[in-house]
Order: C-alpha cells, then structure tokens, then sequence
C-alpha cells in the first residue's frame, strides 16, 4: 500500500490485515463499498490530463515539462503519486506542486522519432488512472555545430509577469544563424528568420496562459535546415501574485536590443519614449515598456547624450563630426557637419538653439529648425574658438540666456546668446590635457562629465537689521584634479572649492533643498553650503566603489550606479535598495516622468527599476543635464521631468 502524502491513521490497513476473517461474516457489506466509520468508499479510477506539451509537438533538449492535472473522485481522497510513462516505460515521477503535477523529461535520453507520453497516478486507495496519451517528436540531431546563442535577456531566477521581452545573442565567431526558434520547456513557441543579417534575436513571450512557477528558456539557432545547436538554459519565474506593485528596487523591465556601448545618458521625451545613442553608431528609441521601436545609423560612434526638443525631435552629436536632428518616428530632419570630432552633447537654449563644443575648441549654435548655424555677434556664421583644447562637457544655459562652457583648458567661459564672450574664469578649475590625456605634471587626467547651473538665494542682513534677499546663479564643477568648484555665473569669479576623492567618473548633482552630490571612486559625496553661499560643510560619505552621475527621484532619494551595482539611498546617508545588474553601467542615471529608474549597461542591456516616486525631483539639477530631456538650462523647464 501507497499513503504518500497521506497523514492520517492507516484504518484500511489494518483492518485487512487483522479484522478481515470477522468482517467477512459479520459485516459482508464492507466489502461492497462501506468501512468501519461508515464512509462510502468510491474505487473510481482518478482523471489526469496532460497540459504541456501538446499532442504533436516536437520537442527539444533535456527541460521539458511535463505537466499533468489530476481530481481523484470520491470524498476525502487524494492523488497519492504519479509516474510518467514514455513508450510504456516509466521515465519519472511528476512531484506535486500545489495546483499541478509536473516531471522535466531529458529528451537526450532517446533517439529523434515520435513519442507517447502518458501520466499514471493513483489515488489514496490505489485505484489507477491513466491520462490520455500525448505524441511528441523529439528532435535533437543537428547535422554539424549549429552557431552558439546565449539569452541574455531576462536572466536566470528572474521573475517575470505579462509580455516578457527575450532577447538573444550570437557569441563571437560563430557561423551565420538563418533561423532561431525560442524554446520555453523545451517546445519551440516562436521562430524568426534572420532576413536582415543580424546578431541579436528578440522575441515576446506572452506567459499570460503559462502555468505560475519555473520555465527553462532556450534558443535554438539554425545555419542550415538540419544543423543548429541549443543554447544554455535560463530559469525564470511566473508569479501568479507578483503584478508589479512598485516596490522600489524592483525590475519593471529589461530591453536589450541595442550594440555597442553607452557612454552618455538615456534621455525621455515628453510622449515618453526613450532614446540612447551607442558606439555602434546608433541612436534607438523604445517604448515606454522597453521594447524597441527604430535605430537610427549615424556617421561616427555616440559618446554623447541624446537631446529632446520642444516638439519631440531628437539632437545627438557623433565622433564623426556630426549633429543630427531626427523626427520621434527616426527620420532625419537635417545634418550639420563641423569637421571636429564631437562629443559634447548640446544644450537647448529656450529660443530653439542648440549649443555645444568640439574637438577643436570651438563652440557651435546651431537652429533646431533646419540645423543651420545662427549669425554670429559680427558677420558671417556663429560657431566661436574659445580654446585650443577639446570641449567635451555639455555647456549648460542659465535663465538670463547665458551659455556656459567647460573647456578641457581646465576654465569655464561665458557665451551670450550673439557669441560674445562675456568672462572667463580667472583661474583653472580643471587640468589641462595634451593630446594623450596626461596633464603638464605627468600625472593621468578623466574628462568632467558636466557641470550643474543653480540659482541660490542670499539673505543679507542690513545695519538696519532689515533682511534682504537676493538670487545668485552658481555654477558646480568637478576639475580633472579632483576638486569641486563653485563658479559665479555673474562674472565667473571662484566662490570656493572642495577637495574630492579621484579618479572622479562623476558629475554633480543638486537636490531640492540645495544638497550637492558627487560620485567618486571611493564613495557618494554629499556637501551643503553655509548660508553665505560661500562655504562647503561635508554632509556625508557613502562608501561606494566607481560612483557614476547619480538621479534624484521626487522623494528625495539618490540612486547611482557603483561598479555593478544600481544603489539607492536615503538623503540622511541611510541604504535603501541595492540591485546586482552583473554588469558595467556607465552612463549618468535618468529617472522617467512615470518614476522609472533607466540604467543602460554596457552589455546592451537598459533596465528599467521601480522607485517608488512619481518621478524626478523637482527644481535645482537633479540628474545629467537638469532632466530627462537633457536642455541643459534652468529657468523655462523648471518642472519639466
């Protein structure tokens, strides 16, 4: 006898192997149906059926799931186990898992052909039911070594809900792919064939009628009809509970679609699509999901951040010398050559003009309509040489129309809205860089990744006692010889500057209540300033390894990456979530008008995290170039996310 799963006392037994030659006279009738508690006793066979896989499906590697649903009839009685037969012969025994019985078949174990599948179980009184029987073919013979795929989105242990986004990418040196199945359980659901040449595969997997638990995810690439080869696998999760509730911390969504590196920030536009350039001279735009709507090729890799302008076009700079203005749906509107490498992305002046540098140091306005260059202060075209060195950092634009702008000369310089210079700071804030990046002392140099523009207000006490106050707009910038700088955007004069730990990866940013942060190598640094405006108080240190550009979300709290990791933390230096992205990410942090964190790695995976906050703080410069739309200014935008 079988009283798997059974806990209670074993009446039955015992009364067969003791009671029986009484019962027999005494009570015939026991024998017919009832016991000794009175309890009819119903010997009807239990039904099962097969949910996964379907008759006729052709199945592949050593995952698939077997799933079987059971109902033992009768009152009070259960499944007491289950075997699943292949042929006839037993293969395994399905194990329940609350609402299924389920056996992960290793199909390597047979030869291709066809198959039956049957599930066997019995009941607590053994009586035996038999499933109808399921034909599956089994196909694992590849004539050669297929091309080797490996799934790189979503990754293993992920749990996963809804529309679920995999993609899938040939490792290098492999033949050509022609066709690419996705196996979920080792049945294929979807195939793509590689007209376009590529190598990256994307599939949306609809886990809507999957059963809740574990799936194994492969792919199966073909470079000829019989010769392919099946990837590792990828365990992911469906949790029938988990609805994606916005607990801060947590994956709303991987996308993976785009080559090459991101050096530069993920920009948003106000219908919420997001865009990324990358080295693969590429510009891509996804929907708010994460799912890739169109690429863009342009002429040189982008080292620099993508632009959105006021009616939802896109401005990006390239190392091939070009500024691109292209449409929401990626066609392009215009191109503007300069001749110089560019990696500066632009700043967008509130009269439609983009401003940026280049490799020659020379700074360029250029119209969003049209992508002509605007007259300069005298005659002839605008763009104006303030440096022999590179400009690499994007210029920020403060409320009076002032374009300011960090040259790798190591001094800022102020612009008018004609190409005037208005002032140049009176000393260096930043080393100067040769052509080999070594500064004038031999010692290595980074490059500052931006600068932030705010606008403090002062509180002066009269010999009167009256109190009057007044706006201030003040420039931070971290210098290549580890200090942060406070620059008045009056006159370019140095109010003060604090000595940071290097090498730096980070620019600054500044929270609503005037916080300044920067990433170092070492930590989070957090400084206020005294009420004079011309004194820095350290706040805090976060330890923290290679801390990039962090983003600020609208309850205050900081997230940035640290190596591998995405981290957030409380404005009193307290830890809030900590994720492991397995990954380089480099590029500044952007946080989404709907509060979703945006961390492009640099393996060509953007995740999305939940924050829990309706979006980006509001005020002062939150992130990279103020907010998601990258302006770069201060002043019109002011809650613009």
């Amino acid at each position: 006898m079988y009283y798997r799963n059974y806990t209670g006392p074993r009446t039955r037994g015992f009364i067969r192997s003791t009671w029986i030659p009484f019962l027999i006279v005494a009570f015939p009738v026991l024998l017919s149906g009832c016991d000794i508690f009175g309890t009819a006793l119903d010997e009807r066979a239990p039904r099962l059926v097969i949910q996964r896989p379907v008759d006729e499906a052709t199945v592949s590697g050593k995952n698939i799931l077997i799933s079987v649903t059971a109902e033992a009839l009768g009152d009070n009685n259960f499944i007491s186990f289950m075997n699943i037969n292949v042929n006839g012969e037993r293969a395994g025994e399905a194990l329940f898992n609350g609402s299924i019985f389920k056996f992960r078949w290793n199909s390597f174990d047979h030869e291709d052909g066809l198959y039956r599948i049957e599930a066997v179980a019995f009941d607590r009184f053994q009586a035996r039911g038999v499933s109808g029987p399921v034909l599956v073919t089994v196909a694992n013979t590849s004539q050669g070594n297929g091309p080797e795929l490996m799934i790189i989105t979503p990754q293993e242990d992920d749990k996963v809900n809804g529309l679920v986004r995999v993609v899938a990418r040939t490792r290098p040196g492999q033949p050509f792919v022609t066709r690419v199945d996705l196996l979920v359980d080792g049945v294929a659901v979807a195939s793509t064939n590689n007209v376009s040449g590529g190598n990256s595969f994307v599939f949306d997997w609809d886990t809507v009628f999957e059963l809740a638990g574990e799936h194994v995810l492969e792919v199966k690439a073909y470079s000829g009809p019989t010769t392919f080869r099946i990837s590792e696998s990828v365990t992911v999760i469906i949790d029938e509970d988990d609805e994606g509730d916005g607990s801060p911390g947590t994956v709303r969504w991987r996308s993976s679609s785009y080559q090459g590196e991101v050096w530069g920030s993920v920009a948003v536009g106000f219908n919420n699509d997001i865009y990324v350039g990358t080295t693969a001279k590429k510009l891509y735009s996804f929907a708010p999901n994460g799912t890739e709507k169109w690429s863009f090729d342009v002429k040189g890799a982008i080292r620099s951040s993508p632009l959105v302008g006021n009616n939802e076009d896109l401005f990006v700079t390239t190392e091939g010398g070009y500024l691109y203005g292209i449409s929401s749906t990626g066609d392009q509107l215009w191109q503007y050559s300069t001749g110089a490498l560019l990696r500066s992305t632009p700043a967008l002046g509130v009269e439609g003009v983009l401003y940026f540098g280049d490799s020659e140091g020379i700074v360029h306005a250029v119209n969003t309509f049209g992508g002509l260059p605007m007259p300069g202060r005298i005659a002839g075209t605008w763009p104006v040489k303030i440096s022999d060195m590179p400009i690499v950092a994007p210029p920020v634009i403060a409320r009076d129309r002032t374009v300011i702008v960090a040259s790798t000369d190591g001094f800022l310089y102020a612009l008018a809205p004609d190409g005037t210079l208005l002032w140049k700071t009176s000393q260096r804030v930043g080393s100067t860089i040769g052509s080999s990046g070594i500064t004038s002392d031999g010692e290595l140099v980074s490059v500052m990744v931006g600068m932030a523009l705010v606008e403090r207000q002062l509180s002066i006490t009269l010999p009167t006692g009256e109190i009057r106050t007044s706006t201030a707009t003040v420039v931070y910038v971290v210098s290549n010889a580890g200090l942060l700088f406070s620059v008045s955007a009056e006159d370019g004069s140095i109010l003060w500057s604090y000595p940071l730990t290097g090498p730096l990866r980070s620019g600054p940013v500044v929270g609503t209540d005037g916080t300044i942060y920067v990433g170092t190598s070492t930590g989070l640094i957090a400084l206020n300033e005294e009420a004079d405006a011309f004194t820095p108080r350290l706040r805090f240190v976060y330890p923290a390894t290679d801390v990039g550009t962090p983003a600020i979300d609208a309850n205050g709290v900081i997230h940035f990456v640290s190596a591998e990791h995405v981290v957030a933390i409380f404005p009193n230096n307290t830890p809030y979530w900590e994720y492991d992205l397995g990954h380089q990410a480099d590029g500044p942090l952007t946080i989404n008008r709907a509060g979703a964190l945006l961390v492009p790695g640099q393996n060509g995976i953007m995740t999305a995290f939940e924050t829990g906050s309706v979006g980006l703080a509001q005020g002062q410069w939150p992130m990279y170039q103020r907010n998601a739309r990258h302006t770069g200014r201060i002043g019109i935008d002011a809650d613009d996310g």
